[in-house]
């Protein structure tokens, strides 16, 4: 008799436990917006089929996402009665308790370049800093030394390239970074690494001229803060009349 008691007790203290692991890693929201998708037993096209979430209907996310082979995200989800499930992020968004959507995106760990391709030897399209996030377009390829490059949009500039050797795939809204605490007030800004002088703050403004590290511009007491959340200073330099991105410059 004893025994069963001890069995039945640790049969309840089992349950229970499963129940509050449960209700602990529900976590948010799965919402079908692209389309009827199908819920699979396992995370990619190869797992058997258990249903259909269709677009507009929404489950409950586990707080367990797996990439397959090709890179793409996959959530764990509870599916009706038939217990956990698995959906593409091609065809589903992630929301956290509050609603707010999780994007899947790609963050910097260190400063890094964006590439037009996946690979060092395409062209460069500009630079992220140390926990800047750009939204992730479900696509990763492998170079030829096999490191891991993720597609993402960088900003109003298009498709780039990352490498995983100093990126990271998290959700997030795109933005962010470490960009410190900016003082705006000075005379002269100096370029710490080469950089190109602006017609308007922003990397889609056209080129009008260069400056090389150690160069010093004259300060015009005015400044913008593009959609990237970086800093850009009106200055003159011999003889032209532009912004300077604070990321490759010092104001004092």
């Amino acid at each position: 008799m004893k025994i069963g008691r001890i069995l039945a007790v640790v049969l309840a203290a089992t349950l229970l436990m499963g129940a509050l692991t449960g209700t602990a890693l529900a976590t948010g929201t799965v919402t079908a917006t692209g389309g009827d998708t199908y819920v699979r037993t396992g995370p990619g096209l190869g797992f058997d089929t258990l249903g259909i979430l269709y677009e507009g209907e929404s489950a409950e996310y586990l707080d367990d996402t797996q990439y397959d082979w090709r890179g793409v995200a996959w959530y764990c989800i509870v599916f009706e009665d038939m217990g956990d499930g698995w959906v593409s992020s091609k065809y589903t968004e992630l929301y956290e308790d509050g609603g707010t959507y999780w994007g899947l995106c790609v963050q910097a760990t260190a400063r890094v370049n964006v590439r037009s391709g996946p690979g060092i030897g395409y062209d460069d399209m500009g630079t992220l800093i140390d926990g800047e996030r750009i939204e992730y377009l479900d696509e990763t390829r492998y170079d030829t030394h096999g490191n891991a490059w993720y597609k993402a949009m960088f900003y109003s500039n298009g498709v780039v390239w990352v490498s995983s050797e100093h990126s990271e795939l998290v959700y997030g809204e795109p933005g962010g970074g470490e960009t410190g605490d900016p003082t705006y007030s000075g005379s002269y800004v100096e370029a710490t690494g080469e950089l190109n002088i602006r017609t308007g703050p922003g990397l889609s403004y056209a080129d009008k001229g260069t400056m090389r590290a150690g160069d010093v511009a004259v300060y015009l007491n005015d400044y913008a803060i593009d959609e990237r959340d970086i800093v850009w200073y009106l200055v003159t330099f011999e003889g032209k009349t532009g912004w300077v991105s604070s990321r490759y410059s010092e104001l004092y």
